[in-house]
C-alpha cells in the first residue's frame, strides 16, 4: 500500500467503557472502510488504532470487514508502559493519539473518536478539495481543520445493531440528527465535541502533536487550536465538507449527556489555558517514541459476512425496533424541553396507575 492520503487515528482499549465500547469501535472502523469504498477512497485511507494498556490486545478481538486488511493497524501500548505514562489519569488520550499520529503514514492525519462513524460524502468532498487546492479561501496543507459531529441517539446505539442495520439507520436519518456545536453556548466551533480534527502530517511533525501534559479530560483540541493558530489558519471545515460524522451515543439519557462535564462522569479535567502557549510543547520523544516495545500490529480477525436469509430477517426486524426507539427518543426530548408538562404527566400517570391498581385489588379481594 502506497502512502495514503488520510490516516485516521483513534484511541481505545479492550474494556466495556460505558456499555458496548467494542461494538462502537468495530462499527466506527468498519463503516469508515465501507463508506470509503463507496467513495472510491479505500486505497487512499489508513486507520491506526492506539490500544492503550489492554491486557488482551484489540487486534486479537475485533471483528473487522475484509477491507481492513492492510489498511487497519494497531499501536499496542503494553499495560506496564500505560501504567507509568498515565500517572493518575484514567485514560491519557493525548499520549495515546500522539502514539498513533507519530506512526501514521498519511499525507493528512485526522483524529476521530473511537465511536464516530464517517460518512461517504466526507471522503468524496475531501478528495475533490485536495485536487483543487490551494485556493485563497482554503489552503488544506496550511490549516487546522475541524468539524463538529452529529449524534446517533443512545436508544439506537445501545442496541448494538448488526452492521447492515446501523448503517441503514444512519443513512436514513442522518439529515435529522442534530449537530453538537459549542457555538450554541457562545464558544468557538473548535470547543465542540470532535467530528474530525485534522491537518497535514508536516504540521503534526512540526508541532509534535497534542501537549502530552494534558493527560486528563478535555481542552486538548482547544489547546492545539490556539497553538497552531500562531502559524496556521483555523478553518471551520464543515463549511467545505458538511457534518458527515456521527457519534454513537453512550450516555443513557439526554439529561446525563448534558451533564457529561459534571456529575454524570466524575473525572479530573484539564484546565483551559489561553496565554503563553508554545507552538511546540513536547520533546522529540513525543508519541512514546522512546519505547521500542510500542510497535505497529496488523489486525488478524475478519468480520463474518451474514448469509442471505439472515440479512432478510434482520431487515424484517429492523423497522419495528427503530420505530420503538425513536418514539422513546421523542419522549426523552419532551421530558427535557417541557419539564413542567413532564412533571404533570408523571403525577397524573401515578394517580391513574394507583386507581387502576386499587380497582384490580378490589376485584381480586371480592
Amino acid at each position: 500500500m502506497n502512502n495514503p492520503l488520510i490516516s485516521l487515528i483513534l484511541c481505545s482499549r479492550n474494556d466495556s467503557y460505558m456499555g458496548n465500547s467494542r461494538w462502537r469501535l468495530e462499527t466506527s472502523i468498519n463503516l469508515a472502510l465501507l463508506n470509503a469504498k463507496d467513495a472510491n477512497f479505500l486505497d487512499k485511507l489508513e486507520i491506526i488504532v492506539s490500544d492503550w494498556g489492554s491486557e488482551i490486545p484489540l487486534s486479537e478481538v475485533l471483528n473487522l470487514v475484509p477491507e481492513a486488511k492492510g489498511r487497519v493497524k494497531f499501536v499496542h501500548i503494553p499495560p506496564d508502559i500505560a501504567a507509568v505514562e498515565q500517572k493518575d489519569s484514567k485514560f491519557p488520550e493525548v499520549i495515546a493519539l500522539n502514539a498513533a499520529a507519530h506512526r501514521a503514514s498519511g499525507e493528512y492525519i485526522g483524529r476521530i473518536d473511537n465511536d464516530t462513524v464517517i460518512g461517504t460524502d466526507f471522503f468524496r468532498k475531501f478528495e475533490q478539495l485536495h485536487k483543487n487546492n490551494p485556493t485563497d479561501e482554503l489552503d488544506l496543507a496550511n490549516s487546522f481543520l475541524f468539524v463538529e459531529r452529529k449524534s446517533v441517539p443512545f436508544r439506537i446505539s445501545r442496541l448494538s445493531l448488526p452492521l447492515p442495520q446501523i448503517r441503514s439507520f444512519i443513512n436514513l436519518f442522518k439529515n435529522y440528527f442534530r449537530v453538537e456545536s459549542a457555538t450554541e453556548w457562545g464558544k468557538e466551533f473548535w470547543w465542540s465535541p470532535v467530528g474530525i480534527m485534522m491537518f497535514h502530517r508536516d504540521i503534526w511533525n512540526a508541532t509534535q502533536g497534542y501537549d502530552e501534559r494534558l493527560i486528563y479530560w478535555g481542552w486538548m483540541e482547544g489547546d492545539l487550536a490556539l497553538r497552531l493558530e500562531q502559524k496556521h489558519k483555523i478553518v471551520e471545515f464543515s463549511k467545505f465538507v458538511g457534518h458527515d460524522f456521527y457519534h454513537l451515543e453512550h450516555y443513557p439519557s439526554l439529561t446525563d449527556y448534558r451533564n457529561r462535564n459534571g456529575p454524570a462522569t466524575p473525572r479530573k479535567k484539564n484546565e483551559p489555558v489561553f496565554e503563553n502557549l508554545n507552538y511546540k510543547e513536547n520533546n522529540d520523544a513525543w508519541g512514546l517514541e522512546k519505547y521500542r516495545s510500542v510497535s505497529i500490529v496488523q489486525h488478524n480477525r475478519v468480520y463474518k459476512n451474514l448469509n442471505f436469509f439472515v440479512k432478510v430477517l434482520l431487515k424484517i426486524l429492523f423497522l419495528p425496533r427503530i420505530l420503538v426507539s425513536l418514539f422513546f427518543r421523542k419522549f426523552d426530548l419532551f421530558l427535557i424541553n417541557y419539564p413542567k408538562y413532564a412533571h404533570r404527566f408523571r403525577s397524573n400517570s401515578k394517580i391513574v396507575g394507583g386507581r387502576i391498581k386499587q380497582k384490580i385489588m378490589s376485584f381480586v379481594v371480592s
